[in-house]
């Protein structure tokens, strides 16, 4: 019984193992299958991805419940009195300033969180382990580097956008993997801009319609987590900013699969392409025609066989015998 129950745990263990394998990717992934195998790892380990952005999502909803409560709703009807413009204009600066400090910290915890994201997510497609506590403290060694990347490349996507849309979207596609450069490569700010530049190049459709499906996935799902905050009533904020951070992981971990298809990518363009001599085949020389010459006996004239030894008619011989 002992035997049984032991061999039904290893088998359990090994189903398992196989189960939770995870694999780096061997070859060049397509979109579909960059968001499939995103979507398939978060379903394996959904609290060890949710557990940066949960931060980030409390972060975001008190400063969403802090703004409501400095700046209260008013009445359409007073929106148009001269009393409600001279109240709007001292709070101007009180808007301002929670808008500004709003973004600011949405901008760092996310940043951080996406960088836990990408180390967490490369240690186990690299070991098959991985530790939240060890890509954090890695995120927060390689926090400079990562905002100044970010802002660097924020700054272009807004001038771009201002200018031209298509520029913008040039600018977002093209920087779109800085983060997996600082945080797999160890890269520096303006290093990770170049290296992201270069890993893009010649897969901007693929690199596009990747942020496309994110972004669609993203905002249907956070307009669902919006309209399920209005039943949590005073609690609004906090509730929406928690049901956003549930999809947040997808972008930086379709993001770091991105990195590793690309890598492959790159390695087999650079190989150089061996090309086999041409090689020209000799013509043979063709056979000599042996044309068989007809032998006649000297002492009768009879005509003889190529073999025969002895004239048939008169006996004559006509060689001799080995």
């Amino acid at each position: 019984m002992k035997n049984w129950r032991t061999w039904c745990l290893i088998r359990i263990r090994k189903v398992e193992m196989k189960t939770l394998r995870l694999e780096k990717p061997l070859r060049e992934l397509s979109a579909t299958e960059i968001i499939c195998r995103s979507f398939s790892l978060y379903s394996r380990r959904p609290l060890e991805f949710f557990a940066p952005f949960f931060f980030v999502g409390i972060l975001n909803g008190m400063m969403r419940q802090a703004t409501r409560l400095l700046i209260p709703e008013v009445a359409p009807a007073e929106r148009l009195t001269e009393r409600f413009l001279e109240w709007s204009m001292g709070q101007l600066g009180v808007f301002v300033g929670v808008t500004f400090t709003a973004v600011l910290v949405f901008w760092i915890t996310n940043t951080i969180a996406s960088g836990i994201t990408v180390r967490y997510t490369s240690d186990l497609l690299e070991r098959g382990v991985a530790s939240l506590t060890t890509a954090f403290n890695f995120a927060a060694y390689r926090l400079s580097p990562l905002l100044v990347a970010s802002v660097v490349s924020g700054v272009l996507m807004i001038l771009g956008l201002i200018c031209f849309v298509v520029p913008g979207i040039i600018v977002v596609v093209m920087f779109s993997l800085i983060v997996p450069a600082i945080m797999i490569e160890n890269r520096g700010a303006f290093e990770s801009l170049e290296r992201s530049r270069r890993l893009v190049d010649r897969s901007w459709w693929k690199t596009f319609t990747i942020l496309l499906l994110v972004l669609l996935v993203t905002v249907l799902l956070s307009i669902m987590g919006e309209a399920v905050s209005v039943f949590f009533g005073p609690f609004r904020g906090i509730a929406s900013g928690l049901l956003q951070a549930l999809v947040q992981p997808i972008q930086p971990l379709a993001s770091t699969y991105l990195y590793y298809s690309m890598r492959i990518k790159e390695t087999r363009l650079a190989q150089p392409v061996s090309y086999k001599p041409l090689t020209v085949a000799t013509p043979t020389p063709p056979l000599p025609i042996v044309i068989e010459q007809p032998r006649f006996c000297i002492q009768c004239g009879q005509k003889l066989p190529t073999d025969a030894v002895f004239c048939p008619n008169c006996g004559n011989r006509i060689r001799k015998l080995h």
